[in-house]
C-alpha cells in the first residue's frame, strides 16, 4: 500500500519522545523532529530556581554572648558567632560540607531569631 500523501514517502519516523514537527517556523533535528524547547530561565537564573531551601532557627545566648543555631532541617549543624552577620557567614559553607553539595550549590537560607 503507498503512502497516504506523496510527501510522506520515505519520511523518517518521529523518534520516541520527541514531538513533531508542527511549527514551521521551529527549528528541525535531522530526524524531522523539533529540537527541545530552549529553558526560559537565563543559566545564572536556573540555579537559583532548583535551590535548596532550608530555615534555620537561631537564638542568642546572654552567658556566653553569642548567637548559635537553635533548631534547623540539617543534621549536625551546630554553630555560634559573637554576631548575627558573622553566624550568617557561616552558615552556607557548613551546610554544604553537611550536605556533601558542590562548593558552587545554590542554597536560599532563611534565618529566623528565636527566643530562648
Amino acid at each position: 500500500m503507498s503512502a497516504p500523501y506523496a510527501s510522506e514517502a520515505g519520511k523518517p519516523s518521529a523518534e520516541a519522545g520527541k514531538p513533531p514537527a508542527d511549527d514551521p517556523d521551529r527549528p528541525l533535528d535531522r530526524d524531522g523532529t523539533a529540537l527541545p524547547a530552549p529553558s526560559p530561565l537565563p543559566p545564572d537564573q536556573e540555579d537559583r530556581a532548583m535551590a535548596r531551601k532550608f530555615t534555620v532557627r537561631c537564638a542568642w545566648d546572654e552567658a556566653a554572648g553569642v548567637f548559635f543555631v537553635h533548631d534547623s532541617p540539617v543534621p549536625g549543624l551546630a554553630t555560634e558567632a559573637p554576631t548575627m552577620p558573622a553566624l550568617l557567614c557561616k552558615l552556607p559553607g557548613m551546610i554544604r560540607d553537611l550536605l556533601g553539595l558542590d562548593d558552587g550549590a545554590y542554597l536560599d537560607i532563611y534565618v529566623e531569631r528565636v527566643k530562648r
